[in-house]
């Protein structure tokens, strides 16, 4: 195959850095525009610029233009005769681009490469994996829901911890929420002085009416047993059963649900693959079958290996689907959750555990439901691929990146170079100043403009877009330059918070700690 890329100026040099990664994929030729950037580039100007370079043209089977370029490239195609196809935005994507064309994916003459891999690869991967797991033989289904000896399929639930304050209209903007990311199951559990039956009663029905798996993690002991007889009669799965509480439960649960079995706390090593199997055992004579065993994963440098070693132990022993609390370790790591998550996923995964349990009860867990489902597609795709869970169309780096598609600067003269050293004293405008906020909660920045002479509130700014937000404020207020420049630097900080579920606060640094490798 022999393509033709075809770039701006500013652009050529990272592109000839990129195209080092598909030599051996592909012929490829370079064509330079006049235009200094992509998306100053239109499918028009393309084809006029190529019209008559027969040097260029000759022996091509394909041409790839900017992502960013406008118009289609049908209009290229058509003035040309050689077929041509939309890259990506992003110089970066390109080489898996190549991957995917010589694997057979068709790529569009409208719409960049990059959303179109993105939306291929997950139909694609999203077919095998449905493939797989419906070959698969399950140990027991749930409402639809197969639990398995090994993994695919991977069952993800969450607990929601129930409180006398909770609204249903909440909770239901979580369910929504986690049907969108793939959730099987959902738990709602309640402390030890829980306070709030009722609401779990409610909360149950809701998850159960919503389509989830309803799971109920109580301090069973403390529930009256009416209330308790209730509870568990409106539960597909019941967490959270040991020898300690085996009594209290067994004769309440039915032979159609799920039971989550734990060790006791004092169980270790064999001792605790006799405690589990005493435990199942006793269910099994009550007539329930449909048990999962949760070995109780501990806290990094408080026993985390051992605990990883002790599943292995029950997996090679047991013949029962296992379930897999990893917020032992994400919730008790100083440390950001994406890449933890992951870990954690594919950890579990490979040593054949068929549920995972994700609970937020932390700030920092802010955002784990979503981490969970993109690490379980992540590994979904590694396995259908047979490969590490990496350059599979989707990934959880969200600050960091894999390769660096910065446009290059040109070259200019030193002359022309002047170096910022020191600090720049603002100049304060004299007519406004502007308090800038973030609210997690409703996911909102709020901008509130003052009057500088009596400190007088003239409108508050709510939006999600920094640029929005910016530009209402100086069309309707005549602000200094410096002054402009300053709050579009804030609201840009404000914006990221808002993104990443940072804490904002104006004035002060956002990435605290994060400094220049160089």
């Amino acid at each position: 195959m022999k393509v033709l890329f075809v770039t701006s100026k500013l652009a050529r040099p990272l592109l000839d850095v990129v195209l080092k990664e598909i030599e051996g994929l592909a012929d490829y030729g370079v064509f330079e525009l006049s235009v200094p950037v992509a998306s100053l580039a239109t499918t028009s100007l393309i084809a006029k610029e190529l019209s008559g370079r027969v040097g260029v043209l000759k022996d091509l089977d394909l041409i790839v233009i900017p992502g960013l370029s406008m118009g289609s490239a049908r209009e290229v195609e058509r003035s040309l005769g050689v077929r041509t196809l939309k890259g990506p935005r992003y110089l970066g994507d390109l080489p898996e681009m190549i991957r995917q064309l010589k694997q057979g994916f068709n790529f569009s003459t409208e719409v960049p490469a990059d959303d179109v891999m993105q939306c291929s690869l997950t139909n694609y991967y999203r077919e095998k994996i449905s493939g797989v797991i419906l070959g698969r033989e399950p140990l027991f289904t749930l409402r639809n829901v197969k639990f398995t000896e090994t993994p695919p399929p991977l069952n993800l639930f969450y607990e929601h911890l129930a409180s006398v304050s909770d609204e249903p209209k909440a909770l239901l903007r979580r369910l929504s929420q986690l049907k969108q990311l793939g959730y099987e199951g959902v738990v709602i559990g309640c402390g030890v002085e829980c306070k709030a039956v009722e609401v779990v009663e409610d909360s149950l029905a809701l998850v159960s009416d919503s389509g989830f798996l309803a799971g109920v993690d109580l301090i069973y002991e403390s529930v009256p047993e009416d209330k308790l007889k209730d509870l568990l009669a409106f539960s597909d799965v019941v967490f959270n059963v040991s020898g300690r509480n085996l009594d209290v439960v067994v004769s309440h649960l039915r032979k159609d649900q799920g039971v989550v079995v734990i060790p006791t706390e004092s169980s270790e090593g064999f001792e605790m693959k006799e405690d589990v199997t005493r435990t199942i055992t006793s269910l099994e004579n009550a007539g329930i079958r449909n048990v999962l065993v949760d070995v109780v994963v501990r806290p990094p440098m408080l026993g985390f290996i051992r605990s990883l070693l002790n599943l292995h132990e029950v997996k090679r022993e047991l013949r029962y689907p296992l379930l897999f609390s990893p917020a032992n370790v994400y919730e008790l790591m100083d440390v950001d959750t994406p890449g933890v998550v992951a870990l954690l996923i594919d950890m579990g995964f490979e040593l054949g555990v068929s549920s995972i349990l994700i609970t937020e009860s932390s700030v920092k867990a802010r955002n784990v439901v979503f981490e969970a489902s993109v690490s379980r597609e992540l590994m979904y795709r590694a396995f259908v691929k047979m490969s590490p869970p990496i350059n599979q169309g989707l990934d959880l780096l969200l600050l960091k990146e894999k390769r660096y598609s910065s446009v290059q600067p040109p070259l200019v003269s030193d002359s022309l170079t002047h170096v910022v050293v020191g600090g720049v004293s603002p100049r304060l405008d004299q007519n406004y100043y502007v308090k800038i906020y973030v609210d997690l909660n409703q996911g909102f920045i709020i901008a509130d403009v003052y009057r500088r002479a009596g400190d007088e509130l003239l409108k508050r700014y709510i939006g999600r877009r920094a640029l929005e937000i910016g530009r209402a404020l100086v069309r309707e207020y005549e602000m200094s330059p410096d002054h402009v420049l300053y709050l579009g630097y804030e609201l840009s900080k404000a914006e990221a918070a808002l993104r990443l579920g940072k804490s904002y606060v104006q004035d002060e640094d956002l990435f605290r700690g994060i400094g220049n490798s160089r």
